[in-house]
């Protein structure tokens, strides 16, 4: 499955509710591969980053649960947080990368390309001059 991140303009617009449930409906049906493509296209609202995210995390938390990790569900939703954020500002260990892997169910080598692509703040973006 193909997701789809469209951008309005050359500014961020508010959606609609409607439009954001339609996008985090949307989300569900994509594999946690095209998850993590779309979140590291620059394309990409920070609103619809931000549901990408919370889907990975549910995702996360629904693959612990179904193994048995039932007492840290809170903590481990954390860490998915904290680790998915280390991976788009691209200062995640490799220790750290195993961890989020595992918890996602997604090969390392597969976070590692996104490493550092996904940060939507400060204009910290890779720029090659030829």
């Amino acid at each position: 499955m193909s997701l789809s991140i469209s951008s309005t303009g050359n500014f961020s617009s508010i959606p609609s509710s409607s439009e954001m449930n339609s996008f985090s409906d949307g989300l569900k049906g994509a594999s946690t591969q095209d998850l993590l493509g779309a979140l590291s296209k620059s394309g990409a609202e920070p609103w619809q980053k931000d549901a990408i995210l919370k889907e990975l995390q549910n995702r996360a938390t629904e693959g612990s649960k179904a193994n048995g990790d039932n007492g840290g569900a809170g903590d481990s939703q954390d860490d998915i947080q904290k680790l998915l954020k280390k991976l788009q500002d691209g200062t995640i260990t490799a220790e750290e990368l195993q961890k989020l892997a595992g918890m996602l169910g997604v090969d390392p080598n597969a976070l590692e390309a996104l490493k550092g692509k996904g940060s939507t703040g400060s204009g910290d973006t890779d720029i090659q001059g030829g």
